[in-house]
């Protein structure tokens, strides 16, 4: 069965970036980007083992495109042949989704020659898979984590909303919570919805810019001991390191 994917920071880059650079930013978990143009996917071997011979025992997740584009599956058997620990599907609709990304990674798994079962999948719900909520509650083994896309201000009352519906639907499902990408560059405002998402019971947060991957990392510090879908502290602030 997929590991826990219980980490921090979680930084989403192009297939086309430095990998010591990437290295450098110090998060937790790399997501490499296949939601862009296929194009694209053909860096996806240079940087995957590059990236496996500078860090061995942190292996790649990948950001899959949702199934609305039609390149879902094509782009699940790269991550798979590439090694994937585990993949992001974006814009999931409702659990219905996951299943179906179930069945395409075991399809890809025996065709490599590997034991059924070992990529793990987080959701990253949009806004019909937030009305569907509940659905993600035991829809695949496979499952370790939900997440959410944001549209607008992170600090409104829908992100509130969002974060706390997503929130409540990892901690049903027994997964963890991951909170959205942000498109700040105010490190307050960030900060702020850092804290938002620690209180809502997530365990770490998705990012594009590096920059962000240390506020992340010391906001969520005590939250890799926490069960699933729950906080440790009631505080504004983590403990002082």
């Amino acid at each position: 069965m997929p590991k826990s994917l219980k980490s921090r920071s979680w930084l989403i880059v192009e297939p086309s970036a430095d990998p010591a650079a990437v290295q450098s930013a110090g998060a937790n978990r790399i997501l490499l980007d296949l939601t862009g143009s296929s194009v694209s996917w053909q860096a996806v071997s240079d940087f995957s083992k590059a990236w496996s011979d500078m860090e061995p025992d942190q292996p790649l997740s990948f950001l899959l495109p949702p199934f609305l584009s039609g390149r879902t599956e094509t782009a699940a058997g790269n991550a798979v042949r590439a090694g994937a620990v585990s993949v992001f599907l974006s814009g999931a609709r409702s659990g219905a989704e996951v299943q179906r990304l179930d069945v395409i990674l075991r399809v890809e798994e025996i065709r490599g020659g590997d034991a059924p079962g070992g990529t793990a999948i987080v959701a990253l719900a949009n806004a019909a898979g937030m009305l569907a909520a509940p659905s993600f509650e035991r829809c695949s083994g496979r499952l370790r984590g939900i997440g959410w896309e944001a549209q607008g201000d992170p600090l409104s009352d829908t992100a509130r909303l969002a974060r706390a519906t997503i929130g409540l639907a990892a901690s049903a499902a027994g997964v963890v919570g991951l909170d959205a990408v942000s498109p700040t560059g105010d490190e307050a405002a960030f900060r702020s919805e850092c804290l938002a998402a620690r209180e809502n019971g997530f365990a770490g947060k998705l990012s594009r810019q590096s920059r962000q991957i240390p506020i992340i990392n010391h906001v969520f510090a005590d939250q890799a001991s926490a069960p699933v879908g729950r906080t440790i502290s009631k505080t504004s602030e983590p403990p002082s390191a």
